[in-house]
């Protein structure tokens, strides 16, 4: 049976009094991103909430205009999706990694058992033993482990960038 509230999106309250610093400086072109300050009150306020839920973001203040309500909604979402790029970067970064490990590592266990079929002598038959158990634990380590948490931080900023954005 589903959650009830996981079919509600999370209400996130923005209170700006002062638009100055909503904006970073930096962009490129005619791009404009959300200041890192803006962007880690959202992710605090979001972090309250399951990665798997809807958000909307309600945004108040009398200092914005309707000029920059289009150009704060597509900030938030140019600065999202920068960070979704750089995370499905390291994902598939971390499974090309994953995948050379495991190929090394597999490679040097069947080392192990030609070394020992030859019969080498038994301590550099233990010393290839544990060099390719070592890239086989780093390959599930890089795949299983630290992909992870890289898979949450899409998650949420995927729902960063379909977050629709209420001015009031």
């Amino acid at each position: 049976m589903k959650n009830k509230n996981a079919s509600t999106p999370a209400e996130l309250y923005l209170n700006v009094l002062a638009d100055s610093d909503f904006l970073s400086p930096y962009s490129s072109g005619n791009t404009p991103v959300i200041s890192s300050g803006v962007a880690d009150f959202l992710e605090n306020a979001a972090s309250a909430y399951h990665p798997d839920r809807d958000l909307v973001l309600n945004i108040s203040g009398d200092c914005i205009s309707d000029d920059e309500r289009q150009v704060y909604t597509q900030a938030i979402k140019n600065y999202y999706s920068l960070k979704l790029t750089d995370i499905q970067r390291s994902l598939q970064r971390k499974a090309v990694i994953a995948a050379w490990f495991a190929i090394i590592g597999i490679l040097s266990l069947s080392f192990m058992f030609l070394c020992d079929g030859l019969n080498v002598y038994q301590l550099w038959i233990e010393c290839v033993d544990i060099f390719a158990w070592v890239f086989l634990w780093e390959a599930v380590d890089q795949f299983f482990i630290e992909r992870t948490s890289l898979l949450v931080m899409q998650k949420r900023y995927t729902k960063f960038i379909e977050m629709p954005c209420l001015f009031r």
